[in-house]
């Protein structure tokens, strides 16, 4: 066993002259020394070679590489629930083609009794990738505990042993026949339709989706959910491409996600007469024309048509407004001067009464009420002048 890359010298008993060296793959050149020198040993150059005197074989040497595996780390899905486990792994590095990779599944039946599966595995060299599967019957299982095993002619390597759950492994395969369509007369609305993926054939049950969009040229992403296979996008960017892509799970959300479908890409609608001109009129031959004054005037009434419709709705609206508001103040003045004819002639009954003529007939007025003393009469005046008596 000699390590990778490196030089060997190919010996054995009774090879001592002129020979040659064969093997299964090929034969070697002729060398009148004893040794054999193999360069840069890989793993291709691993054989049994056998030295000839001749046509007759003198001796035999096997040559091994020594090899270093990687320690498999696997993941496990299900595409429908009724369908098989399958199980991968991606090494880093080729694998030897002479190595072999088993997946070991053990069931515990009971708490003391358990029943232990291998199941052979391939090797897909153009995706570097191992695959197992396991039977469907053993798909029906709660609970299982897969590891995995590679080996090749120098090294082994077991993967961590792991415990599964059925219904956690159910990833179903990514939708399939994405496409995209423009809503007429609507143009920030797209519409999104899938269908489910081929797998999931039986109606076992149902799945939810997740739509992911963009718009050309642009880092960012709106994710939104749907449990139908259709989606009306409804804040699209008008004239821009958009770029869709959907993934599904299982309704109960205990599986994995699937990974994204193949994009899809399309533009919201667009009005044909509302599009800009794409060329530069100064680049175009200039060509005159000329008009009657009947075509002017037509074409002058036609344009002046949705003017005057706007001009009048306008107006009517501004008059509307206008005379609200006069009706308004009208009745506000109105019930104020009815406010204060009303306070004048409460204001007037009381002046009435307080300013009313002297004399009046009901108004009596006692000279005691106006005199303080009683003026004496002359009769009184002679009668209060004191006079002498005197006898005669």
């Amino acid at each position: 066993m000699v390590p990778m890359y490196s030089n060997v010298s190919l010996t054995c008993p009774g090879c001592n002259k002129t020979m040659s060296w064969k093997s299964h793959n090929r034969t070697l050149a002729p060398v009148k020394r004893v040794h054999q020198l193999l360069k840069n040993v890989r793993y291709k150059d691993v054989d049994n070679y056998t030295c000839f005197s001749k046509s007759d074989p003198v001796c035999s040497v096997q040559l091994l590489v020594k090899e270093t595996l990687e320690t498999p780390v696997i993941q496990c899905y299900l595409r429908h629930p009724k369908g098989r486990i399958t199980c991968e792994w991606s090494p880093k590095e080729r694998l030897p083609k002479w190595a072999k990779t088993t997946l070991i599944t053990k069931i515990f039946n009971t708490i003391t009794s358990s029943t232990t599966q291998k199941w052979p595995c391939t090797y897909n060299g153009t995706l570097n990738k191992v695959q197992c599967h396991i039977g469907k019957k053993l798909s029906q299982n709660p609970k299982l505990f897969i590891s995995m095993c590679v080996t090749s002619l120098s090294d082994s390597r077991g993967s961590e042993t792991e415990s599964i759950h059925i219904k956690r492994l159910v990833q179903p395969d990514p939708p399939v026949n994405v496409t995209i369509s423009p809503v007429r007369g609507a143009p920030r609305k797209l519409y999104v339709s899938w269908k489910t993926p081929e797998l999931w054939t039986e109606p076992f049950y149902q799945l939810h989706y997740e739509i992911q969009y963009s718009v050309e040229n642009s880092q960012y992403t709106s994710n939104v959910s749907a449990t139908e296979t259709y989606y009306m996008i409804e804040d699209a960017v008008m004239g821009r491409k958009h770029r869709v892509m959907v993934r599904a799970q299982d309704e109960f959300k205990h599986g994995l996600w699937s990974s994204w479908s193949v994009a899809a890409e399309g533009t919201p609608w667009k009005d044909d007469m509302q599009t800009l001109p794409t060329q530069d009129p100064s680049e175009n031959d200039i060509t005159f024309f000329t008009t009657s004054e009947d075509d002017y005037s037509t074409e002058t009434e036609d344009e002046e048509t949705p003017v005057k419709t706007v001009v009048r709705r306008y107006t009517l609206l501004v008059v509307g407004v206008n005379l609200g508001i006069f009706i308004i103040l009208f009745m506000v003045i109105t019930m104020r001067v009815q406010k204060v004819r009303w306070q004048l002639k409460l204001k007037g009954s009381k002046l009435r009464k307080l300013f009313s003529p002297f004399g009046a007939k009901g108004d009596t007025v006692k000279t005691d009420s106006i005199l303080m003393t009683p003026c004496a009469s002359p009769t009184t005046e002679t009668n209060l002048i004191p006079t002498d008596h005197t006898d005669t």
